[in-house]
């Protein structure tokens, strides 16, 4: 009973952390592209600020049914300044590990960027990182930041799936799929590149070898 009340009382005390506001007008950049991998319908709707960690996981095969991976050559990120709660820095880490639906699990890139206001933040990889067919994109607020800089973009409505795929988390272990208001609702998070189709094992070694 003492470890279900603990747990209960973290999931609280999460759920308080996080802060949210209905944007006034659109942006977002649009539809995906052929190779993008995109959850969201293409429009700002909710800036969420107080979060450490912000997740989106991506499923190759829900845009490609035989997907197995992605060589990724740029992803984006999309923040925003809520004036409410100001940034006390402008650098993030953006990171991407291979894991499923239960959390990321193995980093296969970080990198340091500048966050804009009301814009995307873009890393294009000069060597594609090799992703799994079960990804995650995070927006980790807390190796610059002393206030969980910069705020995260969210459309308005759940994806296509019926599943969710955007998260957020204060310790980087519990992940709490990103509702708001009883509705689910995604992230800005898309990666974009070449899609690895069904491969053999030993193919499919071999390219991963290859970018190590």
């Amino acid at each position: 009973m003492k470890k279900v009340l603990f747990v209960l009382a973290l999931v609280t005390a999460f759920v308080y952390a996080a802060d949210s506001y209905l944007l006034e007008g659109t942006a977002g950049g649009g539809a995906g592209t052929d190779d993008r991998l995109q959850y969201d319908d293409g429009s700002a709707a909710w800036v969420t600020a107080g979060v450490p960690y912000y997740g989106t996981w991506f499923d190759v095969a829900d845009f490609y049914p035989s997907g197995m991976g992605i060589y990724c050559g740029f992803a984006e990120w999309w923040t925003y300044h809520w004036d409410a709660y100001p940034w006390d820095t402008d650098l993030v880490s953006l990171e991407l590990y291979n894991g499923d639906v239960f959390g990321p699990a193995v980093q296969i890139a970080q990198d340091e960027a500048t966050a804009l206001h009301y814009a995307p933040v873009i890393v294009t990889y000069a060597t594609p990182v090799v992703a799994e067919q079960n990804f995650w994109m995070i927006l980790n607020t807390t190796v610059y930041s002393a206030v969980t800089a910069p705020h995260v973009l969210s459309d308005a409505s759940g994806n296509f799936t019926g599943e969710d795929h955007s998260f957020i988390s204060d310790d980087f272990i519990l992940w709490e799929p990103r509702n708001i208001g009883g509705s689910p609702v995604d992230h800005l998070f898309r990666a974009d590149g070449v899609i690895i189709l069904t491969l053999e094992n030993e193919s499919w070694g071999a390219i991963k070898g290859l970018f190590r």
